[in-house]
């Protein structure tokens, strides 16, 4: 983000000041680096993004507990408060009325609880995110021998997709968080992002396939298998692909 768009951003926050007043003292009241991580937010750079999730979305459990709201209504609330504060529609994202004025953690906070009464009063507990995630596992009894392979190299499959998962870099699991955790679509991290719709798939995919072939690798170097038994474990990886990305990131 440029330092000009930034000025920008902040001199319309600004309070009103006139020619010869103290200006510092005119912005005292501003918290310049709050506005500076709504700002980029608003321009969709992912490491704001990210710090956000870090230090603001990561905290709405905590700020709702007083609630006593089932873990799968907090996590519905949680990608509503995202949706609603930095996906780009035809206005700008809602991250830009936030003023300056406070702390930008108060006022997610705030929204996050207004969020959480208004869904209260106008929906129902829609299921887990869990629930979500297990239409992703293949029929019962769909591949008899891919559950065995599964079963026998649970442990070893799952260390190898936590480790491959490790390797990728921050924005990747990023991406993968949203996609496979919050449910969001192509279309929204997209417009998350500020970029089109093939961007953020082409994105998508190429996060997806390097889990893949660094769990195919370190699965490879690790189980002294013969070629037929590691075709057998390679199938196991791609039934089971999204689902324990979706497991890795849900636990992590």
């Amino acid at each position: 983000m440029s330092s000009k768009s930034f000025i920008e951003y902040l001199a319309e926050r600004s309070p009103p000041w006139s020619p010869g007043e103290d200006l510092p003292r005119a912005l005292a009241p501003l918290l310049p680096g709050d506005l500076y991580l709504a700002c980029a937010c608003a321009e969709g750079l992912p490491t704001a993004l990210a710090a956000f999730e870090r230090h603001h979305m990561a905290g709405i459990p905590a700020t709702l507990s007083h609630m006593k709201l089932a873990e799968a209504v907090v996590d519905d609330i949680r990608q509503r408060v995202r949706e609603r504060l930095l996906v780009r529609t035809d206005e700008p994202p809602r991250i830009t009325e936030y003023s300056g004025r406070g702390p930008l953690g108060n006022w997610v906070r705030v929204v996050a609880v207004r969020t959480a009464l208004s869904q209260l009063r106008a929906t129902r507990d829609e299921g887990s995110v869990s629930d979500a995630i297990l239409d992703l596992l293949p029929a019962p009894g769909e591949d008899p021998e891919s559950e065995a392979i599964q079963r026998r190299y649970q442990g070893e499959f799952r260390q190898a997709m936590e480790d491959a998962f490790a390797t990728l870099p921050s924005k990747h699991r990023y991406l993968l968080r949203l996609h496979f955790v919050d449910r969001l679509s192509t279309s929204k991290i997209a417009a998350l992002f500020n970029v089109n719709q093939s961007t953020a798939s082409r994105w998508l995919h190429h996060a997806q396939q390097e889990v893949h072939d660094e769990t195919r690798r370190i699965l490879k170097e690790r189980l002294d298998l013969s070629s037929q038994e590691f075709t057998s474990v390679l199938r196991a990886v791609e039934s089971q692909l999204n689902l324990s990305i979706s497991r890795i990131l849900t636990e992590s």
